[in-house]
């Protein structure tokens, strides 16, 4: 299926009202700190289920849904108790599946039973009945008796059910109405065939492909392959506990006998597994997900996308707004069960909003995964979520758009220089996950900090153990600074960084050189921010889609700039009266230079002007601070504007890179950070450069989010 406008569209336009999900649960790990319902953080004494049951089977240790609010438990828990989510995870408390590390996608799914059977029992046209019956499981495949879970068989795909394939497709050209149904449940796609026949890509790409990319690492194309075993695995465990739980939910004997009884929940965890989507709380921390109707489902995926989507904390009163796009291929209709909607007051609506200019008969699509991913991890990520490849503009372009070749581009001294083999680059990887991995799993921000920065400015780790002695080569720009490895670097930095620096000011002692060190490691921080919005700002000139990466990236950095700027920490180097200056006057302020003020979303011809001057704004800026924050980085002290990138291009065709970007100028305004040299002066331009993000990432926010931009909170598909 694909949506497409009905008229023309401008950018930054609202494409659909506030449309609530079919369903929608909490991570397990969010059970305890979240409300079930509105995903908001749980109050001090959090609210318990307003129909308060006590199923047998289950034990007093299950965990409870929890609500911020009366109301929130009176609209959620009775969905909680119907569907069976008490028995679900009384048994993942009890024997967790191999397969299953979270109940979320088996809640959810569960949930989505139910909806669908009280949906058919409302239907006068159709017999009511309770379980699962034969008469539900062909009301939920259309009309007709599908193939039954087979464990050991149909690996091969969907096509060996037929011997003769060309009489296979005369039959689907001839099905009858309720055939095209059979793989969609209330219009949602199940992906079922795909999912559980294992397709398998590595056919689909070994020819074309490998002779396109031979250099390309084959792991993202076979490890797709491999994992195909792994979801079969996980559907069959996933349908057996959801068959179990249904049984127990009708009193029956939870053992399982023929798997022919698993099809219904078969179908609806294949529709769950394709069509969720996962849901952020405010602070852009993973808390659910949700399933919703056509309207959104049926929006494809490109990795050049005219829209973006969101998700609200309730129902905004937005009833002026209408549904301004439509299904392309009308095939489908209300007489079966294809336009399922929610009845009643709900959290989370869906709105889509386009984010480039729309025309009358367009396709309108969405971004299924992170667009600043290089096209072979795209292409890996759709497959194993989601069984297509993306041939959008972007995927196919020969040679390569200059955002994908950025993102790849391993030397900043040598463009034309050989690839690198598959072995050094996964070498490459593997060092920067496990420097990560020291701060988000380990829990040791200094330890990922120094990993990072050696592998930033020497392209390896260095081993002080076993080279003591040994001259080191001075740092060099190793790797081109819009490598999508080093823009995970870079968002890590920036908060390991910043938990350094505040688990420093939380020790006991107080000495001044703690203190100095602890400045030091925020202004890093905020120097790594600064950075990451630069260079996906850079990226964003040439791919407009990206449009709510680098808003949220000019938040943050915009953020980090101004704590750093109002710290307390200044006072051990600055005047002290810098910290009561009255910052509601920057906010109003206008800029002599650029034309960023408190202004609606712009048009398209209005976006680029802006988009030039305001960039050329925050680079001039950028300028009088940046020696100043990159002081304490050998790696930073090797970009000489994080903003402005035009001197890369120089330092691109010299044979000695150090020569144009290891010893930045001190430009008027720039001071190296040490005691006494710090001035008014420069916590003033920092403060000026923050706000200038601040209102660039809020002016970007607009186009995505409307003007109530603060008031949403967002997912990622």
């Amino acid at each position: 299926m694909e949506m497409r406008a009905v008229e023309d569209i401008a950018i930054g336009q609202d494409l659909t009202p506030p449309l609530p999900p079919l369903a929608v649960v909490l991570n397990d790990s969010a059970l305890s700190s979240h409300c079930s319902a509105c995903f908001s953080t749980l109050p001090p004494h959090p609210f318990f289920p307003t129909t308060r049951q006590n199923p047998s089977h289950v034990p007093k240790s299950t965990p409870t849904p929890l609500y911020c609010s009366p109301r929130c438990s009176s609209l959620d828990s009775p969905l909680h108790f119907s569907s069976g989510e008490p028995y679900l995870l009384s048994l993942f408390l009890q024997s967790p599946p191999p397969t299953w590390d979270n109940s979320s996608d088996l809640r959810l799914s569960l949930r989505l039973l139910y909806v669908f059977r009280e949906h058919l029992k409302e239907c006068s046209v159709l017999p009511s009945f309770s379980g699962s019956t034969t008469s539900e499981r062909k009301l939920l495949l259309g009309g007709k008796k599908d193939y039954p879970f087979q464990q050991n068989q149909n690996l091969a795909g969907p096509d060996d059910h037929v011997e003769n394939k060309e009489e296979q497709r005369e039959n689907m050209k001839s099905c009858c109405h309720n055939d095209i149904v059979m793989e969609r449940i209330a219009g949602l796609m199940t992906n079922r065939e795909r999912l559980i026949f294992g397709e398998n890509r590595k056919d689909q790409f070994q020819g074309s492909y490998e002779e396109e990319n031979p250099n390309e690492n084959r792991e993202n194309r076979e490890g797709s392959c491999e994992s195909t075993e792994n979801v079969l695995e996980k559907i069959r465990e996933g349908t057996e506990l959801m068959a179990k739980v249904r049984r127990m939910c009708l009193d029956e004997d939870g053992n399982l006998e023929q798997q022919e009884e698993f099809v219904v929940e078969e179908m609806v965890l294949c529709l769950v597994l394709t069509n969720a989507v996962e849901v952020q709380d405010k602070s852009g921390c993973s808390a659910g997900i949700a399933v919703y109707g056509t309207a959104f489902s049926w929006i494809n995926h490109s990795c050049s996308p005219n829209a973006c989507y969101r998700f609200s904390l309730g129902m905004e009163n937005n009833e002026q707004l209408r549904l301004r796009i439509v299904s392309a291929a009308k095939v489908l209709d209300s007489g079966n069960g294809n336009c399922l909607m929610m009845e009643g007051d709900f959290q989370h609506p869906f709105s889509a909003r386009s984010i480039k200019a729309v025309n009358k008969g367009e396709e309108v699509t969405i971004a299924y995964t992170d667009l600043l991913q290089p096209k072979e991890m795209r292409q890996a990520e759709l497959w194993l979520k989601y069984r297509f490849s993306c041939h959008c503009q972007r995927c196919i372009a020969v040679p390569k758009t200059y955002v994908d070749y950025a993102l790849q581009a391993l030397s900043a001294t040598n463009s034309d220089s050989p690839k690198s083999t598959i072995n050094e680059i996964e070498k490459l990887k593997q060092s920067f996950d496990d420097a990560i991995n020291d701060y988000l799993s380990l829990g040791n921000p200094k330890s990922c900090c120094m990993k990072l920065e050696n592998l930033l400015s020497h392209g390896h780790l260095l081993d002080e153990l076993l080279e003591p002695k040994e001259a080191k080569s001075p740092p060099i720009l190793k790797m081109h600074p819009f490598h999508h490895l080093l823009l995970d670097a870079y968002t890590t930095l920036a908060s390991a960084y910043k938990v350094q620096a505040s688990d420093l000011l939380a020790l006991t002692y107080e000495a001044g050189s703690q203190k100095l060190e602890a400045f030091n490691t925020y202004k890093t921080s905020a120097a790594y921010s600064l950075l990451l919005a630069g260079a996906v700002h850079h990226l964003f000139m040439f791919e407009s889609a990206l449009v709510a990466s680098v808003a949220n990236f000019w938040i943050s950095a915009g953020e980090s700039l101004l704590s750093l700027a109002r710290s307390s920490l200044w006072d051990s180097f600055l005047n002290p009266r810098l910290n009561y200056i009255e910052f509601s006057s920057f906010l109003t302020q206008k800029c002599n230079w650029c034309c960023l003020a408190d202004t609606p979303a712009p048009n398209l011809m209005q976006l680029e002007e802006i988009k030039r001057q305001i960039s050329n704004c925050i680079a001039n800026k950028t300028s009088q601070v940046w020696s100043m924050l990159a002081s304490e980085s050998s790696f930073l002290r090797l970009i000489q504007n994080p903003i402005d990138f035009s001197w890369l291009a120089s330092a691109e065709t010299s044979t000695d890179l150090q020569l144009h970007v290891a010893e930045p100028a001190v430009d008027k305004g720039c001071f190296p950070l040490k005691a006494g040299t710090c001035n008014d002066q420069v916590g003033m331009n920092l403060i000026l450069l923050a706000i200038h993000c601040l209102r660039y990432g809020r002016l970007l926010s607009t186009i995505c989010f409307g003007l109530s931009a603060e008031m949403n909170y967002y997912t990622t598909r």
